[in-house]
């Protein structure tokens, strides 16, 4: 079952979109689903790979992140090819927004 869905992008995304992809992370993402929402942290496979590097060799050693959707590219439409298939599946793999 297919959940009907909108995805929301940052609004700075606009004018730094080349610049997101080429970090290869974007915060701020959310999807709505009826009457749920849900917040994402989006990184690719390599930024992913840095980011638990980095934080499994500090001091805090472990890597936490809510929602974290992990795509090949850090595109609108990698994104958003994500999302839908996340609908497929009521979007039970990601947790909604706690005030709801």
């Amino acid at each position: 079952m297919t959940t009907s869905h909108n995805v929301r992008f940052p609004d700075y995304l606009d004018d730094y979109e080349v610049e997101t992809e080429a970090k290869g992370y974007l915060v701020g993402v959310v999807v709505i689903a009826g009457n749920r929402t849900f917040d994402l942290t989006v990184f690719d496979r390599a930024r992913l790979v840095q980011e638990l590097d980095d934080e499994l060799d500090s001091d805090r050693a472990y890597f936490a992140v809510p929602n974290l959707l992990i795509v090949p590219s850090v595109t609108r439409v990698d994104i958003c090819r994500a999302v839908d298939a996340l609908a497929k599946g009521n979007f039970q793999e990601l947790v909604p927004n706690s005030k709801e």
